[in-house]
This record gives C-alpha cells, sequence and structure tokens, in this order.
C-alpha cells in the first residue's frame, strides 16, 4: 500500500499541476483571440513569434501539386481531408497555407484531386496556434511525392520537411484556393482543464485519506 500511494501521489499531483498550466495556456489563447482577430489584416512580420491570431495578407502563388493531406477530418459526418499547401511568397519565404476541408474519394487508395489557383494570388489568412497534437497509436511515415497523405497537423515537422515558416495560416472563406474554410473561432475553454485539475487533485486527497484509514485498521488496537 504504502509502495503504492509513493508511485501515484506524486504522479496524480502532476498531472493536476499540469492541467492548471494548460487552463493558464487556453485562458492566454482566449485573451489573444478577443484583442487580435479583429485587427486589420498586415503584411507578415519577419519573425513568426507572437503572432497567435493575427490576420496575415500574402502575397505570392501556390506550388503546384505540393501539399499535405491530413488525414481523418470529418465535416457533417462526412470523412475528408484538412489540405496545407505550400505557398511562396514574392520574397521567396515559403508559408503553410490551410486551406480547409476536401472530401475523400470513395476509394482509400485514392488521394483527392485538389483545385489550386494558378499565377499570383493575395490571400488573408490566421496564425493559428499549435496547441498540441492528436494521439497517434502507430508509426506516421510520411511520402516522399507530393502530394503527402499524413495522420496529423504535425507544423513543426512539415515546416522542415517543406522548407516553411513554423506556423499554421487558415485562410479566411472567401480566399483564393480556399476550399470549406478551417475553423477560426474560439474552441479554448480554460473551465474544463481547470475541472480536470480538480478531479486529479480530488484523487490525491482519496489516495491519502485511504492510505491513513488504512494503516489506523491495520496498526490500531484490536479487540
Amino acid at each position: 500500500m504504502t509502495g503504492f500511494v509513493v508511485v501515484m501521489l506524486p504522479l496524480v499531483l502532476a498531472l493536476g499541476v499540469w492541467q492548471l498550466q494548460r487552463a493558464a495556456e487556453m485562458r492566454g489563447y482566449q485573451e489573444r483571440y478577443f484583442d487580435r482577430l479583429g485587427m486589420l489584416p498586415q503584411a507578415p512580420p519577419r519573425t513568426l513569434s507572437d503572432v497567435d491570431f493575427l490576420r496575415l495578407r500574402l502575397t505570392g502563388e501556390y506550388l503546384p501539386g505540393e501539399h499535405y493531406l491530413v488525414d481523418n477530418k470529418l465535416r457533417n459526418g462526412e470523412p475528408g481531408y484538412w489540405v496545407v499547401s505550400r505557398f511562396r511568397c514574392a520574397g521567396g519565404r515559403v508559408y503553410l497555407l490551410n486551406r480547409g476541408w476536401l472530401a475523400a474519394p470513395a476509394s482509400r487508395g485514392e488521394l483527392p484531386a485538389v483545385p489550386t489557383p494558378e499565377g499570383p494570388v493575395t490571400v488573408v489568412g490566421v496564425v493559428w496556434p499549435d496547441t498540441g497534437m492528436t494521439l497517434l497509436l502507430a508509426a506516421d511515415p510520411w511520402p516522399e511525392r507530393w502530394p503527402k497523405r499524413v495522420q496529423r497537423l504535425n507544423v513543426s515537422r512539415m515546416a522542415q520537411d517543406a522548407g516553411a515558416q513554423p506556423a499554421e495560416i487558415r485562410l479566411e472563406s472567401g480566399q483564393p484556393g480556399v476550399l470549406a474554410a478551417a475553423p477560426v473561432d474560439a474552441a479554448f475553454r480554460p473551465e474544463r482543464h481547470q475541472g480536470y485539475a480538480v478531479q486529479w487533485f480530488g484523487l490525491a486527497v482519496v489516495l491519502l485519506a485511504g492510505f491513513v484509514l488504512f494503516g489506523f485498521y491495520r496498526h490500531g488496537p484490536r479487540s
């Protein structure tokens, strides 16, 4: 019993603290979201630091056929992909544009044809923060050739693979090349993580109480 408590108590306390940290992170996202999303679009800064939720105006061209197809994205119950395309600006910098959702073909062995504008265009998109990736239960090898079907949106890996800026820019509706636009509404709920923290700390209290009661009944007076 002592060994169990020694192992589990630090674990549940650490999980509770982690959830409080996540709640603070979500609260920061909320504040920046409401502060910045109403701003006018601006040219991209030289470095993409502290740019969450900024609206950027980019002028350049899509690189033909060079897309990441992020698998397992449902829309109204229909399977499909998020399409993340390489977009090269006039100065040569490459950005990752999340163009939104595209339906999957009936055959799993077939990739969708991605309609893409040709020539120079100007687009407006929102820099979306990296809030953590979904858990994978298996390896996610990426193909060498474009387009590349991947199992999750791994922006840092995409940026390194594509020679692009390390940020996801979600195109707004009506922009050249946008599909069914990815959501840009606030989905950050710090209260949910606060609730998880309360549960973990409550479990820590139960562990301690159980340990004390166990010791009392084991070593207490016997009739």
